[in-house]
This record gives structure tokens, C-alpha cells and sequence, in this order.
């Protein structure tokens, strides 16, 4: 069809539009969308024909009209007076579509305008709801609502197979063109939308086995493949993050992304990280580099030069690529520990670092004391030895035990005196255990921003030396903090993160390989022959109280998701620390998770269940001894059963609580459970929520 455009010199100029509709296409979109019918109704059958002719006979702008009449209820004559002086007929697209856009979004609310926002920022379309929700800083479920209307609205596409969720290319300008006045507002936007393909891969990793793992490597290819980074080029706009994200993308997870995607994202991860990322840019360019010889690698061998078997030759006792790659492991595993031999050790370093050993243990048994007294004596041994590592080491879990006993002045001294101790040896992992520490106590301390910033400069350390179960722990511990300032969407991220990393650590076994040092570093005397460890770092971690992290992060994902309402998301997290306490024999943390999921399916009236939960925590409590533990399982039970009509039992149930709490000496415990006990009959008010028997 040709429209005319009025130009400078008063003269008529035919413009072949492609995409505009024929007059009885346009009133019949109009006509379906607005009123569900082949025609409009007789009273506005005039406008309607000036309605469409307004909007250049266009489809997309149509369609967008027709569904604001549609949900407001609003005729086509006020439709019309009302944004007539702002559509022009013979204008761009852009411009007609900006005016219909402009007025849904008014309709539709802020919420709604927040989302179309974050999806217009994402650096590329068809995202799934989890990534729409961490880029526009919401929790998932509050962002279902504004999808699902902008989808009614002809705002945002949903694709049915992929579950995601999009804009065309010309509603994205024109979305982008509505925040562009705002600068700020745009750069918080490229910032969660870094932060959101952050969360798109551990989407993506967290069904990994599932049937529908496939489609989302598919999903998340796709949009890596159509991603564009130029608008995070200029600083503060999440430019540092979305570089990490495409280096994880294309050595930790195995999205098949072809190797010309790879070589693009590499390359557009190094020039994000810049000179203010040195080892992230190094990180990507060995990658690229990687990616570069193992693309010519598989040109030069050829069909037959591939590692991959056939079943056939399998079973003729060829090596099929598995096996292959295993030989490959075990050779690179060796070499690296061949060139890595540590150095020898005295008597004096011996004998402190068995000092430690027996600290931790005497910690794991309550002996505070006595722990603290074989801290003291590690801590003379080292210093003289000379063992600056040795001596940090003592200094950090002493700070710590320190800090548990209640003396944190003492506690701050000992690790200010640890970090610059673990900074002149070089050794990157200690000094992030000691922030994390530091972190700790400066939130028993009450300075929530201070424990913030330990945290982040811990994160910072134990990414550029790859320590992935580092730097797991430090997100369970700032996600935890985020938690208790009320900031759910950092908290969400974080422990997303560390799910991320907890569940796909058997993963990362080749990309952890490239980084030992070369035999060629060794001779130039770049890397220093590693000295054994002080504490294992699991050790350290657990005596530093990080243990059971992959359970605790599940148990604190339900916890917040809880907090959310996602009652059957919480369920399924719940769910998954159970299975990770029992499979470690944790009967405290198991206990804990199963009360925590029993109070959350009463709450949703799976009474049932929720019993079920409760006699299998209160017999995991009654195991351990734990006489707080069970006073807390039969209040709940207790509450339970006054629900479903069984006051004797309650009764009973209440009666055994207060005799528990009765020897553990909680008064304020004791004087409730006496008052519900006294009116069991006529109880109809919901339980004193109970203190949390497993620290977070």
C-alpha cells in the first residue's frame, strides 16, 4: 500500500510501506482485538475508521490500541480526541507506535512500566521470567502480574516453547527512547540487566540432568548469541559483571554455543573488563586463545581425529571420549602436582599445625577454652618459626573463637593484626578468609555497611584465584546479610549465585586445571613452588562455622522464598536441604529443615504432611538430646493439632513442651506454653513464632 508523506516543498511523495494493512485488514484487527468481532459495533464504526487512519493503517500500533480499549473499556471517539494531537498519519512508525505505547504503559501502571524497562535493557530479547524478574530488582513472583498484562496489552511477546518472554526490535527502541531522558534511571537498568544474565546462567545450570535442561541450554544460547554489549561499554553500568558472566558462559557451561559466538563474546568480555579487571581480562583472552587452537585442533584431525566412539567400537574395547578425557585429567592432575611439590617443613611448623587440628577439634566439642589455649600455643610455635602463614592462620581462628565468646574487641585485634600477616605472603585465600571473619564481626558489631564492603573485597580475592568453594561460602554469608537488612532481591542473587557455583562444582574441573601454572611460568620464576597448606580449607571453613553450605544456601533460599509467598518454591528448597542434611548425616540441620517445611505446609493446610514433618524432627531431637529442639517441634505439633479438633492430644503436646523448656530455663517460653496450655479448648490464634534451633 503507498502512503504519502507531506514534505518541505507542499508536494505529495509515495512512501512504500510493507508492513501496513489494507483498510478492511485494519477494522477487522481492530475490531477482533477491541470488541471480539469480524466489525466494530454501529455506533463506532466512523470512529474506528478514523482510529486506524490515524494510526497509518499499521498493525503493531493497532493492535495496541485495540487492546487498551479493550481492557479500559474506553470508547474509540474519547480513544481518539484523546491522543489526536500527538498521532500524525503520514509520521514514522516509531513515532505512531511511541503515542500508542506511551498510553498503554499509562493504563497499565508503574509496575508494569518497571518491567517493560528492565526487558528493554536486557541486551537481548526472549528472556525467561527469573531473568525479567532480577533485572527489573524484583522478587519473581511480583513480576508475573505485569508480564501477563503487558501480554494482554501487545506490549511484550510470550513464547509458548521457550517460556520467555520479549520485545521486537521496534518496541525496544521505542522502550528505550521513554527511560533515554533519564541517565541514571538507564545505567541502574544496564546494571540489573548485567545482573540478570548473572541469574540466566544459573537458570540455566540449575536442572542440569532434568528433562528440560536441553531447552534451557537452548534458551540461554540463543540469547547469548544475539546478546550486544555496547551500551555497557561506559563505566558503572554492570559492564565488570556481564564480563564475568560471557567468561563463565563459554568455559563453565556447555551451552554448544558455536565457536564464532565464542570468540565474540570473549573478545567482548575482554574489552569490558579493561584495565580496570586485569585478571578477568587475562582470563578472557586465555579463553579466547583456548578456544582459538581447540577450533584449529579439530580442523587439522579431521572426521576420524575426534575422541568420540561409536557404541560398536566401544564394545570392540576402544576408548570411547570419556575415557579419554579422563587419561587427559589424571596426566594434567599429575604434572601439575609433580611441578607443585611442596616444600619440606621442621618440627616446630609440625607440631603448631597439629595444635590447630586439636583447636578445631576441642571447638566441634563445645571446649571453648581449651581451643582457645591451643590457638595461643600454635600461635607462639609459628611466630617462632618465622611462619607468616602459620602465624595468620592462628590469629584468624583465634579472632574468630574470640568473637564467639563474646570478647570482640579482642576479636578485632587478632584480625587486623591476621589480614596484613595473609597480604605479605601472598596468600590471596587466606586474606579472604580473614575479611570474611573480619566481616562476621563486624556485624556482631552492628555495622551491617562495614560487613557489606568485607564481603565484597572477599569476593573480589577469591575470584581472581578461582576459589569457587570460597567464594560460595562469602555469598551464603553476604546473602544472609542482605537477608536481614530486608534487601530479598540481593539476597535472592546471592544465593542464586552460590546454588550456581555448589551444584555444578564437578563442572569446573577443567577450567580450575588450565589455571595451574605452566612449566615454562615455573623456569621464569613467575609462580612461587607452593608451600603446604596451614588448615585445609574445609577445616578452615568449618571452623570459621561454614559447614553444610549447600544445605544451608537451599534452606535459606526457602527461608526467602518464604518470605516472597512462594510457599511452593520455599517447599521444593526445603525439600533439597533435607535430602543434602541426610545424605551427610547433619541430624541437627536435618531436624531443623524438616520443622522449617512442617511450619510451611501447615501454613498452606497440608496438615498431613506437615505432621509427618514434625514426628520426623522430633524424633531426629529427641536423638541428639536437643531439649529446646523438641519443646519447639511439640508447640508446633501441639498448634497443629488444636487446628485439626485434637485438643487431648495437644494437650499432652503442650504439657511435654513446658516440662522441656522447664529444664533448659526459658521463662518467657515456659509462661506461653503454661497460658496455651491453660485455654487449649478455645485456642484459635496463631503460635508464637519460636527462635530458629540451627543458626542460619
Amino acid at each position: 500500500m503507498s502512503r504519502f508523506r507531506s514534505t518541505s516543498g507542499d508536494r505529495k511523495t509515495a512512501e512504500l510501506n510493507v508492513s501496513a494493512l489494507s483498510i478492511s485488514a485494519a477494522l477487522s484487527v481492530l475490531s477482533q482485538g477491541a470488541w471480539g468481532t469480524d466489525a466494530p459495533p454501529a455506533a463506532e464504526v466512523q470512529w474506528a475508521y478514523a482510529l486506524i487512519a490515524a494510526l497509518g493503517y499499521l498493525p503493531a500500533p493497532i493492535e495496541i490500541a485495540a487492546a487498551t480499549l479493550r481492557r479500559t473499556g474506553m470508547s474509540v471517539e474519547a480513544y481518539v480526541r484523546k491522543n489526536a494531537m500527538y498521532l500524525d498519519p503520514e509520521g514514522a512508525e516509531g513515532e505512531i507506535l511511541g503515542v500508542v505505547f506511551g498510553d498503554a504503559l499509562e493504563s497499565l501502571g508503574e509496575d508494569a512500566r518497571g518491567v517493560v524497562h528492565a526487558l528493554a535493557a536486557l541486551p537481548a530479547a526472549g528472556a525467561p521470567p527469573e531473568v525479567v524478574a532480577a533485572a527489573a530488582g524484583r522478587p519473581a513472583p511480583s513480576t508475573a502480574r505485569p508480564l501477563q498484562l503487558l501480554v494482554h496489552g501487545r506490549l511484550v511477546a510470550f513464547e509458548q516453547g521457550s517460556q520467555t518472554y520479549g520485545l521486537t526490535a521496534p518496541m525496544r527502541e521505542v522502550a528505550r527512547k521513554d527511560v533515554a531522558g533519564d541517565a541514571e534511571r538507564w545505567d541502574a537498568l544496564l546494571r540489573g540487566a548485567a545482573g540478570a544474565m548473572q541469574a540466566l546462567l544459573f537458570w540455566t545450570a540449575a536442572v542440569e540432568g532434568r528433562p528440560e535442561a536441553a531447552m534451557r541450554r537452548r534458551v540461554a544460547g540463543d540469547l547469548l548469541a544475539a546478546l550486544d554489549t555496547a551500551p555497557f561499554r561506559d563505566g558503572g553500568r554492570g559492564g565488570d559483571v556481564l564480563a564475568r558472566v560471557l567468561v563463565d558462559a563459554c568455559t563453565v557451561l556447555d551451552l554448544g554455543l558455536p565457536a564464532e559466538v565464542q570468540h565474540r563474546l570473549l573478545d567482548d568480555a575482554a574489552r569490558l573488563a579493561g584495565d580496570a579487571l586485569p585478571d578477568l581480562r587475562a582470563r578472557a583472552l586465555a579463553a579466547l586463545e583456548g578456544t582459538r587452537r581447540a577450533e584449529l585442533a579439530s580442523k587439522r584431525r579431521g572426521t576420524f581425529g575426534t575422541l568420540r566412539a561409536t557404541p560398536a567400537a566401544r564394545d570392540r574395547g576402544r576408548p570411547g571420549h570419556r575415557d579419554v578425557l579422563r587419561k587427559a585429567v589424571r596426566a594434567s592432575a599429575q604434572r601439575a602436582a609433580s611441578r607443585c611439590t611442596p616444600l619440606p617443613e621442621d618440627d616446630r611448623v609440625r607440631g603448631a599445625k597439629e595444635l590447630l587440628a586439636r583447636g578445631g577439634l576441642r571447638l566441634r566439642e563445645g571446649a571453648l577454652e581449651a581451643a582457645a589455649a591451643d590457638y595461643g600455643e600454635a600461635l607462639a610455635a609459628f611466630e617462632a618459626a618465622g611462619e607468616a602463614r602459620g602465624e595468620a592462620t592462628a590469629l584468624l581462628l583465634r579472632g574468630d573463637l574470640r568473637r564467639r565468646q563474646g570478647d570482640l574487641a579482642a576479636a578485632a585485634r587478632d584480625h587486623e593484626r591476621a589480614l596484613p600477616l595473609f597480604r605479605a605472603a601472598a596468600d590471596r585465600t587466606g586474606e579472604a578468609m580473614g575479611l570474611l571473619a573480619r566481616g562476621n564481626l563486624r556485624l556482631d558489631q552492628g555495622d551491617a555497611q562495614g560487613a557489606a564492603s568485607d564481603y565484597g573485597c572477599a569476593l573480589l580475592l577469591l575470584r581472581t584465584c578461582r576459589d569457587r568453594l570460597g567464594e560460595a561460602n562469602v555469598l551464603k554469608a553476604r546473602g544472609d546479610l542482605c537477608f536481614r537488612e530486608d534487601d530479598l532481591a540481593g539476597a535472592a542473587r546471592d544465593y542464586d549465585r552460590a546454588l550456581y557455583i555448589l551444584e555444578g562444582v564437578e563442572e569446573r574441573v577443567l577450567s580450575q586445571l588450565r589455571s595451574a601454572p605452566s612449566s615454562a611460568d615455573e623456569r621464569r620464576g613467575a609462580i612461587p613452588r607452593a608451600a603446604r597448606e596451614v588448615v585445609p580449607q574445609p577445616e578452615l571453613l568449618r571452623a570459621l562455622g561454614y559447614e553444610q553450605t549447600h544445605a544451608r544456601t537451599w534452606q535459606a533460599r526457602g527461608d526467602l522464598r518464604l518470605r516472597e509467598g512462594q510457599t511452593a518454591l520455599a517447599a521444593r528448597d526445603y525439600g533439597n536441604a533435607i535430602l543434602l542434611y541426610r545424605e551427610s548425616a547433619d541430624r541437627r540441620g536435618e531436624a531443623a529443615a524438616l520443622k522449617a517445611r512442617g511450619d510451611l505446609r501447615r501454613q498452606r493446610g497440608a496438615l498431613p504432611g506437615a505432621e509427618r514433618d514434625y514426628d520426623d524432627a522430633l524424633r531426629l531431637f529427641e536423638a541428639l538430646g536437643d531439649r529446646a529442639g523438641q519443646a519447639a517441634v511439640l508447640k508446633a505439633r501441639a498448634d497443629l493439632r488444636c487446628e485439626r479438633g485434637d485438643t487431648a492430644g495437644a494437650a499432652l503436646d503442650y504439657a511435654r513442651a513446658h516440662a522441656l523448656l522447664d529444664g533448659v530455663g526459658d521463662l518467657a517460653g515456659q509462661a506461653g506454653a503454661k497460658g496455651v496450655l491453660a485455654g487449649v479448648p478455645h485456642r484459635e490464634d496463631p503460635p508464637r513464632p519460636v527462635t530458629a534451633v540451627v543458626s542460619r
